[in-house]
């Protein structure tokens, strides 16, 4: 029996899920919300970026990551929390002080990353075409 290995995308979908399943993990402090909220959607969109058979970088920047995909047609919902601005969370919230004024919404966070996630699985679906019908016998 063989088993289908799962493309790049498909194993990107599944860690942008166990990001955004600790979102709404309780006692967290806010700059790890944003966190993981930053690398749900990082992964989100190298996960479309994979299906488009499009090499990506090994950044942080969502921004950068946003432009890769608007040159190749492709765009991202409006989100509550703007991507410039969970990019803070994977670098300078890391290993600096998130102050009080910067804290995320955490229904915000959520939001923002269910609107990216639910887009890029359309988007992924819509690119990957019907299913094939399995070779007559």
């Amino acid at each position: 029996m063989s088993t289908i290995k799962p493309t790049q995308a498909q194993i990107l979908l599944v860690k942008a899920a166990e990001d955004e399943r600790a979102i709404g993990a309780p006692r967290l402090s806010d700059s790890i919300l944003g966190f993981h909220a930053q690398q749900a959607v990082e992964k989100l969109i190298k996960a479309l970026l994979a299906q488009l058979n499009v090499d990506f970088e090994k950044t942080h920047d969502l921004e950068r990551l946003q432009t890769v995909l608007a040159a190749l047609g492709e765009s991202l919902p409006p989100t509550p929390i703007l991507l410039d601005q969970l990019s803070d969370f994977a670098v300078v919230y890391r290993y600096d002080l998130l102050f009080q004024f910067d804290s995320p919404n955490v229904i915000d966070l959520i939001e923002t990353v269910r609107l990216i996630r639910e887009h890029v699985v359309a988007r992924i679906a819509a690119l990957s075409g019907p299913p094939v019908p399995p070779p007559l016998q």
